[in-house]
């Protein structure tokens, strides 16, 4: 009764990118609660950014995205944290059938 490692790989990446998520949005919505002004939310050299950067990977075909603006960025993020959360829906039950598939095989099997 397993599931195949490429259905948990998938499900542990779209719980990890849910926990990434929520932690940005945390950020972001305590930022702005109370106040009416942009998020004082810093890179990893202690600057302070404007808004969020987004992209695709880097290399001859990456291209990225500056200051994207945080008005953007929380509709952007509420959605992928749903949009993941419905994915991990999908793969559970998919891991559900693997399952059931995994315990048929070895019944008729052994029967």
């Amino acid at each position: 009764m397993l599931i195949s490692q490429q259905t948990a790989l998938d499900i542990a990446y779209a719980y990890r990118e849910v926990e990434t998520a929520e932690k940005l949005l945390a950020e972001i919505t305590d930022e702005f609660t109370g106040r009416q002004r942009t998020p004082d939310i810093r890179d990893a050299f202690g600057r302070r950014q404007d808004g969020l950067q987004l992209g695709v990977p880097s290399g001859s075909t990456g291209h990225r995205l500056f200051n994207v603006p945080w008005t953007i960025c929380k509709p952007i993020i509420e959605m992928h944290i749903a949009e993941q959360r419905a994915k991990i829906a999908l793969l559970t039950e998919k891991a559900k059938a693997e399952m059931a598939g995994v315990a048929t095989t070895e019944a008729s099997d052994n029967g």
